[in-house]
């Protein structure tokens, strides 16, 4: 498969006739890069990474769903299964990823977003371990469907489906028959944006068996053939094939109801089942019901894509999962003690978990445009009334993204994404890059992106109504800046292979030759070239949004500035996240962590400003990469002084020793301190922008069990708190991952720091090693329990908390694994 693609990456690169316009999903604008030469290259590889990343699971809400990216509307396809040993059976049947499924644990073992994998879910409540395993090969791919029920005689129905939501037009292909098909199902047709295609449901080994013919029913309509029906429905409503399903089985049992008495009713295995109506339609549905275990495959293949069959799926497969493994001992070689098999199975898991959560969103999102939501809450109780809303829908957008939760949070999170994009640019830094071109489409003439991404009807029947609107001033850690501040950094960090050289003329196809792997998954690391002309195409939207961002959560230091009080260094440098409430500041990320009460307009948010100084030394960062004008990285570096300035004077507190918000004091009508030691605290020293000198004083405060400190990693907020564990208790002590990452990681930085005391760096390489033991025990000790990774953990017990199948953040475990045991 490797040489495969190394021919087809080569013969785009050769062709002059492939240089044309790019997809409208990858548009870069070419006319900013002068060089032609360059600009081949960028378009021949979008072109290229195209080709591997078409297909995919990319409906992240079900437990399997494949859809191509790029093309909104299209085609759609899904599995759903029940039970049907009894009637109850199809009460639960299987479609959406839900929190309140009775399971053991699901999710992909092994998976890469280019090649395909192999997915397990246990299915308690219907006695089956059911298998998805899917790879691709261009514009092909397979789908091998395996059931494994506890008992032998264990009744499964199965049910695949596909629909079309756009110009497309598909039939099934097979002679008719009332009776079912024995034979494999095939259907052929048209899908605009992709072409002519067919698809194949294959009968599967003769292993396979059905429930026996035991009722009038079962002769009509027997069990053990193929039963496939064809609707002709609202192309917006394909999404929706699970509640087309059910009503077609309701009416046949309200219809059966009607002809039988109760008693004498056919099994739930035959009067569970399609009634064949093969017309032409635009949703499918195929049905095949099964005894024990069973196997069947669905084939896709598209015109010019390449063929597909059930012998080169395995091939495809096996070499899918070789090529995985051998990655993944080269990218995040595990470091002691997580170096045993059992780790490595579970850092892979999850892996393959974050990466099998990608998907793919199209559709319009709701946001308030009334004037009370670009409204600047400089008005005292500001939150008690915002105004008559004005929610209009946006015009329609798309954004390929990691999601956190498929069960729970099946849709793009704006600052769970830059730590999606920390483990996803180890493992494919083009990958990583798709993604932030993404994300970064959406930001419009004034900067903003909005923090939730709930495009359409599908993402937004997951979504409580009071959480579906977004609004124009609402902000989110910038944690996506960041991760191109990362990307950036692999770039200039990577060792160029021997032999390579910037391609130059008709010397290009000889550069990707020199290439040590061809696939477009490291292009950007070879090719400094590449990367830089793809980074500029990214930089004026970053820079937007980066105004944006100050613009819009900017503090007004100077109205509500005590003249009694010391001058701060920077008159502009100081922020306030907008959309608090008295209990909720949702728009930090960290939702019920104690604040000042009432909230006020005056108040400066102490986690903002780290965020802010992050984000203008990642601007430094990009900007100087890619050659943006000097006075835009003076401008930056004057914005990160203000803020390393401020910071000192105005929010760090010397009897708590911590950074702390700035409330409101209405008897001295002065700010004062408003300290609640934790992540909040903790976020100047875990973006990296405190002195030495203070580092101790911070090391010391997290090693402290009756304040931070616990067996299973940091608590986000201090015992000592007199908030903790009340309320919501949502971000008041339970442990987050993702947090502790930025916390070892801040350590490591700081480790390095030549002006920190050899007392302090004894004592923060003493953390560093107990911290990634904890942390990553825990995870892995509730994985094995329950078999899912969760959204946070409690900090007494270690137990989980929140969402389950996380995954998410708490894949950071992945990354942590592959970190230094000890910092020397």
């Amino acid at each position: 498969m490797l040489w495969s693609r190394l021919l087809q990456f080569f013969v785009l690169l050769l062709v002059p006739t492939l240089v044309r316009s790019l997809d409208d999903f990858d548009e870069f604008d070419l006319e900013d890069i002068p060089d032609p030469t360059t600009r081949l290259l960028l378009a021949e590889h979008a072109r290229a990474s195209n080709a591997s990343l078409r297909w995919g699971p990319y409906r992240s809400n079900l437990y399997f769903g494949i859809r191509p990216r790029g093309l909104p509307e299209t085609f759609l396809s899904g599995l759903m299964w029940y039970n049907v040993d009894n009637y109850q059976g199809i009460q639960k049947i299987r479609h959406t990823c839900e929190q309140g499924d009775e399971m053991q644990g699901y999710g992909w073992d092994i998976y890469d977003t280019r090649d395909g994998g192999r997915q397990v879910i246990h299915d308690v409540s219907h006695d089956i371990d059911l298998y998805t395993e899917f790879v691709k090969d261009g514009g092909s791919w397979g789908l091998r469907v395996r059931g494994e029920p506890k008992s032998q005689d264990t009744r499964t129905a199965i049910v695949f489906y596909f629909g079309t939501e756009g110009i497309a037009r598909s039939k099934l292909l097979n002679n008719f028959n009332l009776k079912g098909l024995m034979d494999d199902v095939q259907y052929g047709g048209y899908i605009g944006g992709l072409g002519n295609f067919k698809l194949t449901v294959t009968r599967g080994p003769e292993s396979n068996r059905a429930p026996v013919n035991d009722h009038a029913v079962g002769i009509s309509r027997p069990a053990e053939r193929t039963h496939a029906l064809s609707l002709a429905v609202d192309g917006s409503t394909v999404w929706r094939a699970r509640d087309y399903y059910m009503k077609i089985m309701l009416e046949f049992v309200q219809k059966m109801q009607g002809v039988y008495p109760p008693e004498q009713l056919p099994s739930a295995a035959h009067l569970l089942n399609l009634n064949d109506a093969p017309d032409e339609g635009n949703l499918h549905f195929v049905q095949r019901n099964f005894v024990g275990k069973f196997q069947f495959d669905v084939l896709f293949e598209e015109d010019g894509g390449g063929s597909m069959n059930s012998a080169k799926l395995t091939s495809l497969l096996d070499t899918a999962i070789t090529s995985f493994d051998s990655r993944y001992a080269e990218v995040f070689p595990p470091i002691e003690p997580f170096d045993s098999p059992e780790y490595i199975s579970f850092g892979k898991s999850l892996l393959s978990n974050l990466l099998g959560g990608i998907g793919y969103f199209h559709g319009s999102g709701l946001v308030d445009m009334s004037d009370s939501a670009y409204d600047d809450e400089e008005y005292e109780e500001f939150w008690l009334d915002r105004g008559a809303p004005n929610v209009v829908e946006a015009e329609p957008s798309e954004l390929f993204s990691a999601v956190p939760s498929r069960p729970f949070f099946p849709r793009g999170f704006y600052w769970d994404e830059g730590f999606h994009l920390v483990p996803i640019i180890k493992w494919d830094p083009d990958l990583a890059l798709e993604i932030m071109k993404s994300w970064f489409s959406l930001v419009d003439d004034e900067g903003w992106i909005a923090r939730e991404q709930i495009l359409g009807q599908e993402a937004r029947s997951k979504v409580p109504h009071e959480f579906q609107t977004q609004f124009p001033t609402y902000a989110n850690p910038p944690t996506l800046v960041l991760a191109i501040s990362a990307f950036v950094d692999a770039v200039e960090s990577h060792s160029v292979p021997e032999g390579f050289s910037v391609p130059v003329g008709d010397e290009m196809p000889q550069q990707f030759i020199n290439f040590p792997e061809s696939s477009p998954r490291n292009a950007h690391l070879h090719s400094p070239t590449l990367a830089r002309a793809a980074m500029k195409t990214l930089y004026p939207s970053l820079r937007t949004h980066f105004n944006w961002f100050r613009r819009t959560q900017s503090a007004d230091i100077r109205s509500w500035h005590n003249s009694d009080t010391p001058r701060p260094p920077s008159w502009t440098e100081g922020y306030r996240w907008r959309g608090r409430t008295p209990d909720h500041c949702l728009t930090s990320g960290l939702d019920d962590y104690p604040r000042a009460r009432p909230p006020h307009p005056a108040e400066m948010h102490v986690d903002l400003m780290a965020w802010v100084g992050a984000m203008a030394r990642a601007m430094i960062k990009v900007g100087k990469f890619t050659g943006a004008p000097e006075t835009e990285i003076t401008r930056y570096e004057k914005i990160l002084a203000g803020v390393k300035g401020n910071l000192e004077e105005m929010h760090w507190n010397d009897v708590a020793e911590a950074y702390c918000d700035l409330g409101w004091d209405a008897e001295t009508e002065s700010r004062v301190h408003e300290c609640h030691e934790g992540y909040l605290t903790l976020l100047p020293f875990m973006v990296g922008l405190i002195p030495a000198e203070k580092v101790g004083k911070i090391v010391r405060g997290l090693r402290d069990p009756d304040r931070l400190w616990s067996e299973f990693g940091i608590r986000s907020l201090s015992k000592r708190d007199a908030a903790f564990g009340l309320g919501e208790n949502y971000w008041r002590g339970s442990i987050w991952i993702n947090m502790n990452y930025m916390i070892l990681s801040a350590l490591q930085n700081y480790f390095k720091v030549p002006e920190v005391t050899e007392k302090d760096r004894d004592l923060i390489a003493e953390t560093y090693k107990a911290l990634r033991i904890n942390l990553v025990s825990n995870v892995y000790k509730q994985w094995e329990a329950t078999g899912f990774a969760w959204e946070q953990y409690e900090q007494e017990t270690g137990s989980p908390k929140g969402v389950k199948h996380f995954l998410g953040w708490t894949s950071l475990a992945t990354v942590i694994m592959s970190m230094p045991e000890v910092l020397v």
